[in-house]
């Protein structure tokens, strides 16, 4: 009886725990305690997610095919991040148990869920099916090429795309085919790739089709895997490449990228490209991508809103890895915007989670990338990021302390630096990390000093987090 007793009040108190409204973050009130050293003039106001609204943001919603995430869990908390999209894993494995006999109500619950909480959810159709063979129905699995479970899976293929086309806006094929000992497998992920979207064209001919999902860092995959394409006359079906990139020091992106976008030109300019997956961790993992480094929920965010700033500064459409902490088993990620419980009810709110807020809020489709922007600091620090544009006009610019791994500090270096390219009038200093808005009268005083035709700011504060420097007007905040 004591014991019965004992495990219905230990039931209870997970219950009562689970309920309960999430927990201030320590994190995120530290840094919040830690601003930069400028009069604090406002916040960011966050946007929620919208449907009729145009994005450039996606946040990950993987995994929840092998359950290692409960979408009944987050869901509550996804419109807060004012994504456009999320990505979702189709999960034929748990779809299809029975050979022709397909259960597609745990899907429908995330696909339903996503569009009623603003959010449009884009799929990717990957892995294999036990009930056909042992290629495997998790990250790593073998492609296959033939027989019975390529024809298990293109009937598959047709009855998702069917069943969802008029809600699932693009359809990737495979995730990281290109991953552990599948590095030689592009002859047969091009033959899948090909077969699987002429299914998706001939079911959705307007759908939206991505290839590759690739992690491999050199790219040399991608290239191969496209020449295959090609000779099979396939190249017109892709319309995104996608890839993950999970490099510490995020100053690499940006070349390599250039070089994907060369590469990939040489088949078809058409060809957009996708940061369809990356995250940090926001402690020491000893597995998955970025381990065995001493991460922090500071160096979280700001690696994170680096990676983001790095793509918007290329024009490529960005997925942030991933909504919540992500429960393998064997191990508890920590990626997620949420830190979660082992049973996968959130905590609290991480840092990263109101840095995505803020990057969402203010990086619409309208503001873009602004190559006429140019800026010159001090030798001894490597300040990396460009100018934003909008309807043709310069009006700021994006800017960090970079050349290495983000670090936990939360001290700012005063940087003199002159900005050229950009017509100013009243500045304002928007901290990413923080959401505050800051002054810039000590700074950049009224009138601007000009000097050589650049506007010299002086002892500007700079960290390894972004902040962006724009025109008062262009930005819309709380006032404090």
């Amino acid at each position: 009886m004591r014991r019965c007793l004992f495990t219905v009040l230990l039931l209870l108190a997970g219950s009562l725990a689970g309920a309960q409204d999430l927990r201030k973050s320590v994190t995120w009130e530290n840094l919040r305690n830690h601003p930069a050293p400028l009069p604090v003039v406002g916040e960011i106001i966050p946007r929620p997610s919208n449907l009729n609204e145009p994005s450039l943001w996606s946040v990950g919603a993987e995994t929840m095919d092998r359950d290692y995430a409960d979408f009944s869990k987050f869901r509550q908390y996804m419109r807060e991040t004012g994504v456009g999209y999320a990505r979702l894993q189709s999960g034929w494995a748990k779809t299809e148990k029975k050979k022709g006999k397909y259960d597609f109500a745990w899907l429908d619950e995330h696909v339903n869920g996503l569009l009623e909480e603003g959010i449009h959810p884009w799929m990717c159709l990957c892995y294999g099916n036990p009930v056909y063979s042992e290629h495997g129905d998790n990250l790593g699995a073998k492609l296959f090429t033939d027989g019975p479970i390529m024809d298990g899976w293109l009937r598959y293929v047709r009855a998702t795309v069917s069943r969802y086309k008029d809600k699932v806006t693009m359809w990737e094929v495979w995730n990281e085919p290109d991953g552990r000992a599948n590095l030689d497998s592009w002859p047969r992920y091009a033959n899948l790739f090909v077969r699987t979207a002429k299914v998706i064209r001939e079911v959705a001919p307007d759908a939206k089709i991505a290839a590759f999902a690739s992690c491999s860092p050199d790219r040399k995959y991608i290239r191969q895997g496209l020449e295959e394409i090609k000779r099979l006359g396939g190249i017109e079906l892709i319309d995104y490449i996608t890839f993950h990139a999970y490099w510490p020091v995020t100053s690499k992106v940006p070349p390599a990228v250039r070089q994907l976008r060369a590469d990939v030109d040489a088949y078809n300019p058409r060809i957009g490209l996708l940061q369809g997956e990356t995250g940090c961790p926001g402690q020491l993992e000893y597995g998955h991508a970025m381990n065995s480094i001493e991460w922090t929920e500071y160096s979280q965010v700001k690696w994170d809103l680096q990676q983001a700033m790095n793509h918007f500064g290329l024009g490529v459409p960005y997925s942030f890895f991933t909504m919540v902490d992500l429960n393998y088993g064997w191990m508890l990620q920590s990626y997620g915007l949420l830190r979660c419980r082992l049973t996968g009810e959130p905590v609290y709110k991480r840092p990263k989670f109101y840095g995505v807020q803020h990057v969402t809020s203010i990086f619409t489709p309208d503001l873009k990338p602004c190559e006429s922007v140019r800026f010159e600091g001090a030798r001894r620090y490597q300040i990396e990021g460009f100018g934003v544009q909008r309807n043709g006009k310069a009006i700021g610019a994006v800017l960090w302390l970079g050349g290495g791994r983000p670090d936990s500090s939360l001290e700012r270096q005063l940087v003199d630096l002159n900005l050229t390219g950009v017509d100013f009038q009243q500045l304002v200093y928007v901290d990413l990390v923080t959401g505050y808005v800051h002054e810039l009268k000590a700074v950049a005083p009224v009138p601007n000093q000009r000097e050589n035709d650049a506007w010299a700011l002086r002892g500007l504060p700079l960290w390894d987090g972004p902040v962006l420097i724009i025109n008062k007007k262009e930005i819309q905040y709380k006032e404090k």
